[in-house]
C-alpha cells in the first residue's frame, strides 16, 4: 500500500480550501501537485504532504495575513523541513511564533519564547503565534472523517 492521493475536490474538502484558492495557489507555486499526464493536466492529485501545507496557507491567511506574507511566512516553514516530519515533530518544533517587520516587509519565524515575544510587542512588532501541531492535528481528524464518510469519492492509491 503506497501514498494516498487526493482530487482537488477531495483536498477542497479535506482542508477547507475552495477550488479556486486550489487553482491559485497552484498557479502561484504555493503547492505543485501531482498531475496526471494523461490527463492533459486537468488530473491533479495532492499527497498528504500537500494537504499539509495547504492547511497551513489556509491557517496564515485566517488569521489576517495577507498572501504575500502568508507565503513568505510558509516558504520560512517549508526551508526548516518542518513538513516531512510532520508525525515525529516536537513539542519545541511546534511552538513557534513569527515577526513581522513593521512594514510587514520582513517575516521572521523564531521558537517560541514568552519573553521576546513581550520584547518584540512592546517594540511594536506584530507577533504571530504558530502552533503546526494544532493545524496538523486537524488535519488529521478532517481526514479521519473523510475517509469514514466516504463513500461515492474515493481516494487514490499510489502502488
Amino acid at each position: 500500500m503506497g501514498e494516498a492521493f487526493f482530487t482537488s475536490t477531495e483536498a477542497s474538502k479535506i482542508t477547507g480550501c475552495s477550488r479556486r484558492q486550489l487553482q491559485y495557489w497552484r498557479r502561484q507555486g504555493v503547492v505543485v501537485p501531482t498531475v496526471n499526464p494523461g490527463g492533459k493536466g486537468r488530473n491533479v492529485y495532492y499527497s498528504e504532504s500537500d494537504l499539509l501545507i495547504l492547511a497551513v496557507m489556509e491557517y496564515l491567511l485566517s488569521i489576517g495575513l495577507n498572501f504575500d506574507t502568508s507565503l513568505t511566512a510558509l516558504n520560512i516553514l517549508m526551508t526548516k523541513n518542518l513538513f516531512l516530519s510532520a508525525k515525529s515533530w516536537t513539542k519545541d518544533q511546534t511552538r513557534l511564533m513569527f515577526f513581522l517587520s513593521l512594514d510587514n516587509e520582513e517575516v521572521r519565524l523564531e521558537n517560541f519564547n514568552v519573553e521576546l515575544a513581550k520584547q518584540k510587542l512592546e517594540e511594536g512588532y506584530p507577533v504571530i503565534p504558530f502552533c503546526c501541531d494544532r493545524i496538523y492535528d486537524k488535519l488529521q481528524s478532517n481526514l479521519k472523517y473523510f475517509h469514514q464518510g466516504q463513500s461515492d469519492i474515493s481516494c487514490r492509491e499510489n502502488n
